[in-house]
């Protein structure tokens, strides 16, 4: 099927943090864009971020992605679709099932609906997770690329049930529903393409803040959290958190993946850079510049050393494929602080 230059695009669970950028580079891309949302204040919110943009965003109601017809009517006259739409939580102490099934079912529900009702939409971008490819435990310094899945993880949580942490069955999740994904396709042989998008911790400005308080923080901001408080500790410095990529580099190659002919079948992990607690550090002693905040090591040498330390995700193909360069970690660490603390400034 040809890559879309053109026309309409579904994107689900357009009211968060990558949703809400993805929605943000359809437009810039001159796509028309149908979102779906839980509710219609979270719809009309995602509309009311886009002044000037009114005629070229519609939306459908979607209040459970689980249920086997909630996605009839969305996916009706669409030229394509960007799926995000999925349970997010890394504190859930449940049974897995409850963030597994509609993770899964969400996205068979979704290629069901589609093969009913808009057989003819040419291409459906599975925005996955770096967390369906690996985990950053393990024992020696290994690059997770496109070829690796977290099998493991989902192994542990089959193993623990409820007592798995919520991180592990996020990742379980992630993986689960993009094998999911994939599966459909290898069935059903349907005549649109499949493309994932696997990024790994997004940071970058936030544009759907509702509140600043740190309940506002969804998403992988949350981790910022212990920093923008004067105290933490200094042991802060060497926590890793893996590999971050900036929110507007996933919006960008989600668009990307719909309108490269070569991106048909394909998974791509984003991936910019290591990601240690000293530059989250580095990021707010440069905005906030008040004294009691964490004190960051800059010296070029010890950064270097922290990087070594753990395994990585390789994001090198998808800027081979779409022709692009990754945002520098510390402007994008950078720019998170800064509109976090526009938006508590914003609320006084």
């Amino acid at each position: 099927m040809p890559a879309l230059t053109s026309g309409l695009i579904l994107v689900t669970g357009a009211s968060g943090f990558i949703g809400t950028h993805t929605v943000s580079a359809l437009l810039d891309a001159g796509f028309s864009v149908r979102v779906t949302a839980r509710s219609k204040p979270k719809a009309e919110h995602v509309r009311e971020l886009f002044p000037g943009n009114e005629d070229h965003i519609t939306y459908s109601i979607v209040p459970e992605i689980s249920e086997k017809n909630a996605w009839d009517e969305a996916v009706k006259g669409v030229d394509g679709v960007i799926h995000l739409a999925s349970p997010v939580t890394l504190a859930h102490t449940g049974d897995p099932d409850e963030i597994i099934r509609p993770a899964v079912d969400g996205v068979v529900h979704l290629l069901e609906s589609l093969q009913k009702y808009n057989p003819s939409v040419k291409r459906v971008v599975q925005i996955s997770s770096s967390a369906a490819v690996g985990g950053v435990d393990r024992p020696d310094v290994y690059a997770f690329t496109e070829k690796d899945w977290n099998d493991a993880i989902v192994a542990v949580v089959e193993k623990e049930g409820a007592a798995a942490s919520g991180g592990a069955k996020y990742s379980a999740s992630k993986t689960l529903s993009e094998k999911a994904f994939w599966k459909f396709i290898a069935d059903n042989k349907p005549t649109w393409d499949g493309v994932s998008i696997n990024p790994v911790f997004n940071f970058g400005p936030a544009t759907q803040f509702a509140h600043a308080d740190a309940g506002a923080l969804t998403s992988s901001l949350v981790l910022l959290t212990p920093y923008l408080n004067p105290g933490a500790p200094q042991q802060l410095l060497e926590t890793p958190y893996g590999s971050l990529v900036d929110v507007r580099d996933v919006a960008f190659a989600s668009v990307k993946a719909l309108t490269t002919q070569e991106a048909a079948d394909e998974r791509y992990l984003l991936s910019a850079d290591k990601i240690w607690g000293n530059d989250i550090a580095l990021a707010v002693e440069t905005v906030i510049q008040e004294p009691g905040y964490l004190k960051a090591n800059a010296d070029p040498e010890y950064r270097a050393t922290l990087a070594t330390k753990k395994s990585y995700f390789d994001g090198s193909k998808v800027e081979k494929a779409f022709g692009f360069t990754y945002r520098k970690k510390d402007d994008t660490l950078r720019e998170s602080v800064e509109a976090i603390q526009n938006a508590k400034k914003s609320k006084l």
